[in-house]
């Protein structure tokens, strides 16, 4: 009896740091959101040449207002009841990292419209904003599907699966950070990380490949879940959908 008090005041204790964390990290992706949209309208001026706009226009504000709110409030509730299921910080990770290019693009956009600022930090800010869509496209797209609903594979089968779908993305990301020229967002800055390798190249090439296969693999793996799951499973995938 003891024993089992003692278990159920340790999931209880585990259940509230997990609350804690995970709202505090809505918190957190949101005001990085406001700090990047409020750096970008500073300058009461529109940089010229973006070639996916300004961050401090409203249609660009409310979609990453929606995006941060949808990933960070979604993973918060799901972290704070089931802090051992890997899709509620996956979503809150998500929220993170769309609230952090936010900041770091309203940076760069602040620095290119005033001059003000640190220039290195400001290279360093563009620089993140122009490949942290990878981590947003790739990361949802196929661990939420291998995952879901439980935030467990399918079986151990599916490991390889998830093995290459994080070298994947890391091979893509790792191509498109140390390509040298331009950044792809703000093409007034050369990319202070470049490098003229025909080998990272191909390294980015070969991720983006990888990456999008084990997208498939994920959708795939969602299926042959649903064929075995129960009837709770089967309509929480059904919801996915």
């Amino acid at each position: 009896m003891e024993g089992a008090k003692e278990q159920g005041r340790e999931v209880g204790g585990m259940g509230r740091r997990a609350a804690w964390l995970a709202w505090s990290l809505v918190t957190l992706s949101v005001a990085l959101l406001v700090g990047g949209i409020a750096l970008a309208r500073m300058t009461r001026s529109t940089v010229p040449g973006l070639p996916y706009g300004s961050e401090a226009e409203l249609d660009s504000a409310v979609l990453n207002l929606a995006t941060v709110l949808t990933f960070s409030v979604v993973g918060a509730i799901i972290a704070s009841r089931h802090p051992r299921n890997a899709i509620g910080w996956i979503f809150c990770g998500m929220g993170l990292v769309v609230g952090l290019g936010t900041l770091a693009r309203g940076y760069a956009e602040f620095w290119l419209a005033s001059g003000s600022g640190t220039r290195s930090l400001a290279e360093t800010a563009a620089w993140f904003g122009s490949w942290s869509w990878v981590l947003l496209v790739y990361v949802p797209t196929s661990f939420m599907l291998l995952l879901f609903p439980d935030g467990r594979l399918p079986s151990p089968r599916w490991r390889p699966v998830a093995w290459c779908a994080g070298l994947g993305i890391i091979g893509f990301v790792v191509g498109l950070a140390t390509e040298a020229g331009p950044l792809e967002d703000f093409p007034q800055i050369a990319n202070p990380y470049g490098f003229d390798s025909p080998v990272l190249g191909v390294v980015g090439y070969a991720g983006a490949i990888v990456a999008g296969g084990s997208m498939v693999a994920s959708a795939i793996s969602l299926i042959v879940r649903m064929r075995r799951a129960g009837s709770v499973e089967r309509q929480q995938i059904k919801w996915l959908a």
